[in-house]
């Protein structure tokens, strides 16, 4: 599966606050359900929405993550409107 120019800067930009050691460990766990989301939608190319969906479903297991997840995307300037069922 390929990304597009601006999902795989997004998934960069994701990944950077994890600490650089981890880093390659937590992308390869991100981008395994930023593929199940990918194909799941029916897309042949990972969308930012494909990126966004799974790097929150990949890293919200707990209450901690969830908040940071949250405050990091909203930083950022995205609208967690629509992935409220995602983080709740």
């Amino acid at each position: 599966m390929n990304y597009t120019d601006q999902s795989k800067q997004l998934l960069e930009e994701l990944l950077s606050p994890i600490p650089f050691f981890a880093r390659p460990m937590a992308k390869k766990m991100i981008e395994k359900q930023i593929f199940a989301e990918a194909q799941q939608a029916g897309h042949d190319t990972v969308s930012e929405e494909d990126v966004l969906r799974g790097y929150i479903i990949a890293g919200a297991k707990k209450e901690a993550d969830r908040d940071r997840i949250k405050q990091f995307l909203t930083e950022k300037g995205y609208d967690l409107s629509k992935y409220e069922d995602l983080l709740a």
